[in-house]
């Protein structure tokens, strides 16, 4: 077993949740089963269940066993006081949150179909790096060169949709496309949004204004961020750039 397994089973819902209960029988109602989180922190964030009619929001930490959760030392980690609900294959203790409050648990594997179980296992055992792998020759070539050409399509068309939109928002001003798509691109996966938040606060016509000052610029990023209000920063650069503003 695999917590990735398990991550798997709660994002898709496959197990039983007609009539869940936690380990201490409370019942439990789900409404939203969270956001999956790729990253640090909880397993999935902004979840909303209902515990003996107590309606509660948060995110939900899994693991295989409820002690993992001292394992991985999240009872003195504050990211994790959100956890409203601890979701594991196997319960083998009460946790508890920073602040000494337990949090409910509810124990999967009494709601999860054994035949799953067997599917996962046989997945699990087997040599091959695809499972499908040896099926692969008898696909027709032009069926599977015409999925390929179809996919690289949908990609170049969803990718450009953004792009699209912006021009439209601009009057056709593609310096200004070009400047919010690098900033959004800076921030890679994680800090994408971010990024593309920040570049779409600020009218690119004072970016305009101010490219022959780079440190300028700079400080109109890093104040639009809301990073240079520490007044107790005695380093040079970062005073140079509350000067600016």
């Amino acid at each position: 077993m695999q917590e990735d397994f398990l991550h798997y089973i709660w994002k898709h819902k496959t197990f039983d949740s007609s009539v869940l209960k936690t380990t201490k029988g409370e019942l439990i109602s789900i409404t939203n089963l969270g956001q999956h989180n790729h990253n640090s922190g909880p397993d999935f964030f902004n979840a909303q269940l209902s515990i003996e009619n107590q309606l509660w929001a948060g995110n939900v930490e899994i693991h295989i066993k409820s002690s993992d959760w001292y394992v991985h030392n999240h009872e003195t980690d504050k990211a994790y006081d959100n956890v409203i609900l601890h979701v594991v294959w196997e319960h083998d203790t009460e946790i508890y949150r920073k602040n000494n409050s337990e949090i409910p648990t509810l124990e999967l594997k009494h709601y999860v179909d054994l035949s799953l179980i067997h599917k996962y296992k046989q997945l699990m055992e087997s040599k091959s790096w695809i499972n499908c792998e040896s099926s692969f020759a008898d696909v027709d070539d032009f069926l599977f060169n015409n999925w390929l050409e179809r996919l690289y399509i949908d990609r170049i068309e969803r990718k450009s949709q953004t792009i699209h939109q912006l021009l439209k928002e601009s009057n056709n001003d593609w310096e200004a496309v070009l400047f919010k798509m690098l900033l959004k691109n800076f921030g890679l996966k994680v800090n994408g949004e971010p990024f593309f938040s920040l570049a779409n606060s600020i009218d690119f016509s004072i970016i305009r204004k101010l490219q022959s000052d780079v440190l300028d610029i700079e400080a109109l990023l890093f104040g639009q961020s809301n990073l240079l209000r520490d007044s107790n920063v005695e380093e040079v650069y970062f005073n140079d750039l509350k000067k600016k503003l």
